[in-house]
């Protein structure tokens, strides 16, 4: 066995501690989690190393498929349960699952309903659980692909391993002081690795506690009555409902509030000027921290701290090494550094030199914390989730009048980031306005509502260099400057 998968199997003896489904109103204990996860792990265990795609929203059969993948040596591939169908097949066809897990009803033409099986049909074609579980799996295996579009817009997918995961959980349980006591509150989507990294493995590796939402949505009006009615201690947040904490009306007086001793902002960096308004209104520092799929979480921004001041994303965690070089650029080395790129070994040697993990993102290091500057790469973060231009860009460069296109990442007051399409045509005497209907068609049939722009800017050139090279960054310094 792996280390993770030794350390997991002792859930097997936790029959006290929880997860609790606050949307769909169900509770499991962890044995009782570990039971139903071996039930499942008796259908795959008849696969080997192979992708297993999982689109589900945020419950507690999500938890035990993800420990059935990694019981039986199988490569646990999460996606986002709001991925439109076209979308899926493109990361299907790219990252070739042996089964698609979902619960989604997909089109009757679709080439998904070839792989696709739903929960329910997986647990009751398997056989009764074992008492014991014997696998001979390396920790060097490969135990989760994460996969996202790219900083090019090519696919990504990133490589972890059994180890990446087991060294990363211990060094954040360790550094942030999840223990058997800690209760966590788990609202973001369970298809990306924040809710993966912050909530759902320190608890599984803690057997601690669990209460988990479909969204933050749907509990909103009542955010903080469930952290004092649940007495919880610990949140991961993205700067999307921060944002939307702070415009809601909230009355807290007859609320505890007390047992919350920590909450965690990821994906893309808070203002500090949001922060202390957080702290102002709510009475709660907000620590912002720092990772990327290629290494987890890297850093601790812990408002625990004495000294603590908002502004920075802290310390390295005890799992990695963190270097500047001279250009500002990040540098990370550890055991939480992934164990290549799916289908692109050209890129991994590329980014990963001498077990040093050239982040493309820019520091300072001031008073032994890490001050984030900006990223050298072009994604945009909408909400929390990476977005790539090229992506968006390459469906509106379909329409046959279109000319060049710059998509770009603007702030916004909400999202933290929006998108916005800066376009020339062909013919600049074409009526624009059916041309920006006709591009808003193209992009409903092929990417996800999110990743729409919210507004498309006709532009008779796009600023290039003499090289003939766009420059981004002018389009979207002309772009702010038309919002602002």
């Amino acid at each position: 066995m792996s280390l993770l998968q030794q350390h997991l199997a002792k859930l097997s003896s936790i029959k006290k501690n929880c997860v609790k489904d606050i949307t769909n109103n169900k509770i499991k204990s962890y044995k009782e989690i570990y039971q139903s996860s071996i039930i499942y792990a008796e259908r795959l265990s008849e696969l080997n190393q192979e992708i297993i795609t999982v689109v589900l929203p945020n419950s507690i059969e999500y938890i035990e498929l993800l420990l059935a993948c990694i019981y039986t040596e199988n490569i646990f591939n999460p996606i986002p349960f709001f991925t439109s169908d076209d979308e899926l097949e493109r990361i299907v066809k790219y990252v070739e699952p042996k089964i698609l897990i979902s619960s989604k009803n997909f089109n009757q033409n679709s080439n998904l309903n070839k792989i696709a099986i739903k929960p329910s049909e997986l647990f009751q074609s398997s056989k009764s659980p074992k008492n014991e579980i014997k696998f001979n799996t390396l920790g060097t295996k490969v135990a989760a692909l994460y996969y996202s579009s790219g900083t090019t817009g090519s696919p990504k997918g990133v490589l972890y391993s059994h180890d990446n995961i087991f060294y990363l959980i211990e060094s954040i349980n360790k550094s942030f002081g999840f223990n058997y006591k800690t209760k966590h509150l788990s609202i973001l989507p369970f298809g990306h690795t924040a809710s993966i990294n912050y909530n759902i493995f320190p608890c599984l590796f803690a057997g601690s506690n669990l209460v988990i939402s479909e969204g933050f949505s749907s509990i909103a009006p009542n955010f903080f009555k469930i952290i004092s009615d649940e007495r919880i201690n610990y949140i991961q947040l993205v700067p999307t409902i921060v944002y939307m904490l702070l415009k809601i009306k909230y009355d807290t007086k007859n609320l505890n509030l007390n047992s919350l001793i920590f909450i965690g902002c990821g994906s893309s960096i808070l203002p500090v000027e949001t922060q202390n308004q957080f702290e102002e209104k709510f009475g709660i520092k907000i620590g912002n921290l720092y990772g990327l799929s290629e290494t987890g979480p890297t850093h601790i921004d812990d408002p625990r701290d004495r000294n603590w001041i908002p502004g920075t994303i802290g310390v390295p965690l005890e799992v990695n090494k963190c270097k500047v070089l001279e250009n500002s650029e990040l540098l990370i080395k550890g055991k939480n550094v992934f164990v290549g790129y799916y289908k692109n070994n050209k890129l991994y040697k590329k980014t990963v030199q001498d077990g040093w993990f050239y982040t493309g993102d820019l520091v300072d290091y001031q008073n032994g914390r890490y001050i984030y500057l900006d990223r050298s790469k072009d994604l945009i973060i909408k909400g929390g989730i990476n977005i790539v231009p090229g992506e968006v860009e390459e469906i509106i460069y379909k329409h046959k009048d279109i000319h060049e296109v710059a998509v770009v990442g603007i702030d916004h007051e909400i999202h933290g980031e929006e998108i916005i399409a800066g376009v020339s045509i062909k013919n600049n005497s074409k009526d624009k306005s059916i041309i920006k209907s006709e591009i808003y068609l193209l992009l409903s049939k092929k990417l996800s509502s999110y990743k729409h722009p919210i507004d498309i800017l006709f532009f008779n050139n796009l600023p290039k260099t003499h090289s003939g090279k766009l420059k981004r960054r002018e389009v979207r310094k002309i772009i702010k400057d038309e919002y602002n």
